[in-house]
């Protein structure tokens, strides 16, 4: 039996949108469909694409003024501006993919206009849905063309709101993320797999593979001042970062821990009490999913600092930007009990399960009421 096949578009600025789709299509693949990825900017213009990606990256590390300046500049714009810029992009491609794969449906998890654009002023008759990685509704994703938007909290739905999208076209899903992390853990399996003890305390730094987050040599060593702490950092595959970290491991043999990339990170983010890491919206999530209190380090402002904002005023982290903030806000944590509690609270009320299996279903739902309505015509 031939199965049904979805398009998901995404786009490799991050990788955040890109875990979404993968997280969709496993989600839509034990639906009984066919998933379709496709980057479709860096397909249609590679070279474009790779340049632009190079700059995205280093303006988070170097250029930060330059992104703010970005960011908030076009988010003035109207939306319908964005939208008459970009829907040229990648036109070629995106219909070649669906006369090749006759999708029933498509899902972005990036801002392309050119789908939406193409499916409602050409024959084709999908349906297409965005979902929003962040927790703010940068007008960039907004198109008049797309059937349905899928966001990560009630303040990006009233967001979307005041930029005139349907209220009914807005769909509060929260951020799909892998099914690891609700699952049940071991945690007494997981602390000696990761050489640690239960009556510790273990701050944990995603340091990010492209190397964004800085200075975590001073971030371990500042918090390993601390004997009664555990220092987890994960390098990801920044193996420059991880060679000047390796004389922390033999300085610090019964408190500092050190990984590369580690496919199980939802394994170490269950066992930790702290959370130190850029707020990108998958990390965030991901935090939240397993309840582990955050620190943000310095966000560039943009969409990692409305990240930060909304985490910080729900409650479920702190903003610090400097290694003494972050050692300050951890010594606040763990000696206020009452408050870790509150912030694993505060965590649990931000996140959605299911993310994903909402998604999918809409998705199908509507796939299976237009064809009824199309055999009734």
């Amino acid at each position: 039996m031939i199965r049904p096949t979805a398009l998901i578009l995404t786009a490799n600025y991050g990788s955040g949108h890109v875990q979404v789709a993968n997280v969709l299509a496993e989600e839509l693949k034990n639906k009984g469909y066919e998933p379709i990825i496709s980057d479709l900017f860096g397909e249609a213009h590679p070279i474009m694409a790779q340049i632009t990606q190079s700059l995205f990256i280093k303006s988070f590390s170097h250029g930060s003024s330059f992104y703010k300046w970005f960011y908030y500049g076009t988010n003035k714009l109207n939306a319908t501006t964005i939208t008459q810029f970009s829907r040229y992009l990648g036109r070629k491609r995106f219909i070649e993919l669906i006369e090749k794969h006759h999708p029933r449906f498509v899902i972005t998890t990036f801002p392309l206009h050119a789908a939406p654009f193409l499916l409602k002023r050409s024959r084709y008759n999908i349906p297409i849905y965005t979902v929003i990685t962040d927790y703010f509704a940068h007008p960039f994703w907004i198109n008049p063309a797309i059937d349905h938007y899928f966001v990560a909290s009630e303040s990006v739905k009233k967001g979307l709101m005041k930029h005139h999208v349907d209220e009914n076209k807005i769909t509060v899903s929260g951020i799909p993320i892998r099914s690891n992390f609700y699952h049940s853990f071991n945690k007494m399996k997981l602390h000696a797999k990761y050489g640690v003890t239960p009556n510790t305390r273990v701050v944990t730094i995603l340091a990010g593979t492209h190397g964004v987050l800085k200075n975590v040599k001073v971030l371990a060593q500042h918090l390993l001042k601390n004997p009664s702490l555990r220092v987890i950092v994960v390098c990801g595959k920044n193996k420059v970062l991880y060679e000047k970290l390796k004389p922390l491991v033999l300085m610090y043999p019964g408190s500092f821990r050190l990984f590369g990339y580690v496919k199980e990170i939802h394994e170490i983010l269950s066992i930790s009490h702290c959370l130190v890491t850029k707020p990108g919206g998958i990390t965030i999530t991901e935090a939240a999913a397993v309840k582990v209190p955050l620190i943000l380090y310095k966000p560039v402002p943009g969409q990692e600092g409305e990240n930060a904002k909304y985490f910080e005023e729900k409650g479920a982290a702190f903003v610090a930007h400097s290694a003494d903030e972050i050692a300050e806000s951890v010594q606040k944590l763990f000696n206020n009990e009452a408050l870790f509690k509150s912030m694993k609270t505060c965590l649990q009320l931000i996140h959605h399960s299911r993310s994903s299996a909402l998604i999918a279903e809409h998705a199908i739902h509507d796939v299976l009421c237009l064809a009824q309505v199309t055999v009734t015509q």
